[in-house]
């Protein structure tokens, strides 16, 4: 994402993305997907990693679609030089139409209603719309129910400006061990029946999501990997010959250091209170960056290789650790905050724990203003 602070690069507070192992989750998920067409999940700022640079990196290892959540994200893919075909996943307003249509986005046509919206504004731009028909197999999100996926067809027949490449669904427990994993599968493949009765044989059927991939792939067309892709996947522990690794890091550094005697309060509302004489040092980051204020005093940061507790509330933007009276730390000093050091670990899971959230959650909450160094 190109802004003020990923131009300057002089934040000590910052993301490291590797850019080796997004080609190797890329790898394990074509591993397993016998030869499907993958579709590669982009939207949230690639959970947090970078749409732009994660786009570029999946088209150039032969990623045949992209998936964005709003037109938005699709169009500042094109601008940015992105060619293959981009799917905006996500419901839109009848105003969005165009611009999907005049930067070739594929659209999501989840109800009859918006089908006819699509193909009249194709036709006042004397163009054709690329669209996947979206039906709910049981998400209840978007997507007419699969029971009545059959109200579609006298409004396909009728839209002339529309090429209809794709159909899908979304799986709600694929993270989970659940039966109804499977009734969604039965239910898709009723609608896809019905659809190749009339005539409609789509050259992209998908519905399996990182989880779908794991758990519950059916031989599809394609597959929407998403989370799996940047090394992470929350759930049912994954099978044990798929290794997916861990994309992101995030560091800091420390920017201040002082002595407190017992009985001094730190931060917002005195949180905390030295029982005893300690030391303290300040940290550059806080809740404006994505990192969790609802973490409060379970939080852990690594500084020179030991595991040292958050001092009271995690702030806007900088935080306060409480080093111990024995503890070691000066000006300038690398915080591991996500990340690995020779004996202590903090992963994405751990913060949520510690915060009461998902990983899915944290990643896509960190701020524009956390610069990405890709390695």
């Amino acid at each position: 994402m190109s802004n003020i602070h990923q131009e300057l690069l002089t934040r000590p507070t910052f993301v490291e993305i590797d850019v080796k192992k997004i080609h190797h989750n890329f790898n394990e998920v074509k591993k397993i997907t016998s030869g499907q067409k993958i579709l590669c999940i982009v939207k949230g700022n690639a959970y947090g990693h970078g749409s732009i640079e994660m786009a570029q990196e999946f088209q150039k290892l032969g990623a045949d679609y992209l998936g964005v959540a709003i037109p938005e994200e699709g169009v500042e893919l094109r601008r940015a030089g992105i060619t293959i075909p981009i799917l905006v996943l996500s419901a839109i307003s009848n105003r969005q139409i165009s611009v999907c249509i005049e930067y070739d986005l594929t659209i999501t046509a989840p109800s009859d209603e918006k089908l006819e919206n699509i193909n009249s504004t194709a036709m006042q731009m004397n163009k054709q719309a690329k669209v996947h028909i979206k039906v709910d197999t049981g998400m209840g999100r978007i997507g007419v129910n699969w029971e009545r996926a059959e109200k579609f067809i006298p409004v396909m027949n009728q839209s002339k400006n529309i090429h209809f490449e794709g159909l899908y669904a979304h799986f709600a427990k694929s993270d989970e061990v659940s039966e109804f994993n499977d009734i969604q599968i039965e239910r898709f493949d009723s609608v896809i029946s019905m659809f190749k009765k009339h005539g409609y044989n789509f050259e992209l059927v998908h519905h399996a999501n990182s989880g779908g991939i794991l758990f519950h792939n059916s031989n599809y067309s394609m597959v929407r990997a998403g989370m799996i892709l940047y090394g992470l996947f929350e759930g049912i522990q994954i099978p044990n010959d798929i290794h997916l690794k861990p994309v992101m890091t995030w560091k800091t550094e420390v920017v201040y250091f002082k002595y407190i005697e017992p009985g001094t309060g730190i931060g917002y509302g005195h949180r905390f209170v030295a029982n005893k004489g300690t030391r303290i040092v300040t940290l550059p980051v806080g809740y404006a960056d994505g990192y969790q204020r609802a973490m409060g005093v379970s939080g852990m940061v690594i500084i020179n290789d030991n595991l040292y507790p958050i001092a009271g509330r995690v702030c806007m933007d900088q935080m306060m650790i409480d080093i111990g009276p024995n503890g070691e730390a000066y000006k300038g000093d690398e915080v591991i905050l996500v990340g690995r050091s020779k004996h202590q670990e903090i992963t994405f899971f751990d913060i949520a724990r510690w915060s009461n959230t998902s990983i899915y959650e944290l990643l896509s909450q960190i701020s524009y203003r956390v610069p990405r160094l890709y390695k």
